[in-house]
């Protein structure tokens, strides 16, 4: 089974929370700022290179002005064309 780190549903997640931090005005160093850690952790997370759970997420969306039940509608919106990829 793939990691799912490398997944493509991982890829789409990463690039929803670049998005909307982007789609918020804010750099890597604003949100790192709003969640008390370092702008490099920001970059490893959103490179995919650093992971987050679940409750790290959470602090994430909060941290963008973002609930968490309308982050996971777009995620689940977009799905199945990330899906679809991995058929071909």
């Amino acid at each position: 089974m793939l990691k799912t780190i490398y997944s493509r549903e991982n890829r789409l997640l990463l690039k929803l929370l670049r998005e909307v931090r982007a789609a918020r005005g804010l750099t890597q160093a604003d949100l790192a700022k709003r969640m008390k850690m370092r702008q490099t952790d920001v970059s490893k997370v959103e490179t995919g290179v650093r992971r987050i759970d679940f409750v790290e997420l959470r602090h994430w969306l909060i941290a963008l002005d973002l609930d968490m039940p309308a982050f996971v509608d777009e995620f689940e919106r977009q799905l199945p064309s990330v899906a679809a990829l991995r058929k071909t």
